[in-house]
């Protein structure tokens, strides 16, 4: 009784899951973790789509002041992505690879204590790859015939975080470059070859 119950549950799901016709176009909306989502699918046919899609939006500037350190800036996150989407199953399930392409940035200006000097640093940072290689998986759910839900996590490979320092007094670069504490942090953020993605979009097919 139990083994016929669970397999009813398996064929719920299956029926809930998107089953798209080659030629069917979709628009999707949402949210990410760059920000909003914009999206557009074609279908190849049952077992592969194209799609692109647009993540951006978050935008945040910063202050702080406690008296020793003053640090003021300003952070951008967003990008293009083109991707091809592999249904296993010619259903809701998909697995997709594609790239990545940056448009966000950041960029900070702040007094630091430079081997042993307080000195005013401008920082910037951005991914090291301009095109970015992806992966991600995803469902896609059918609430109606011809909206979906979908959701997506996956990785974005960087290459790491290039970070660079720079003084506002031209004479005190060299303190910037040679001072440990910094290249230490340029090191670190050299290491985080992989950036995080995740996706919440309603898609209207056609």
């Amino acid at each position: 009784m139990k083994s016929m119950t669970f397999a009813g549950a398996l064929l719920l799901a299956a029926s809930g899951a998107s089953a798209q016709d080659a030629g069917e176009t979709s628009i999707a909306l949402g949210v990410s973790g760059f920000g909003g989502s914009v999206e557009a699918a074609y279908r190849i046919d049952p077992s592969f789509a194209v799609r692109g899609a647009y993540w951006g939006g978050v935008s945040l500037s910063y202050e702080e002041d406690d008296g020793e350190t003053d640090i003021e800036g300003d952070v951008r996150l967003g990008g293009l992505a083109l991707l091809t989407d592999y249904y296993p199953t010619q259903g809701g399930w998909r697995i997709s690879g594609g790239v990545f392409f940056s448009t966000g940035e950041f960029e900070a200006s702040g007094t630091e204590n430079v081997s042993g000097t307080e000195q005013r640093v401008t920082t910037s940072a951005e991914f090291n790859n301009d095109v970015s290689p992806m992966i991600a998986t995803g469902y896609e759910f059918e609430m109606l015939p011809q909206w979906n839900l979908n959701i997506e996590a996956g990785v974005i490979f960087t290459g790491g975080i290039n970070v660079d320092f720079t003084a506002d007094a031209p004479d005190a670069q060299d303190d910037v470059d040679n001072d440990q504490d910094l290249q230490d942090i340029k090191d670190d953020f050299e290491d985080l070859g992989i950036f995080p993605h995740v996706g919440l979009t309603v898609a209207y097919k056609f």
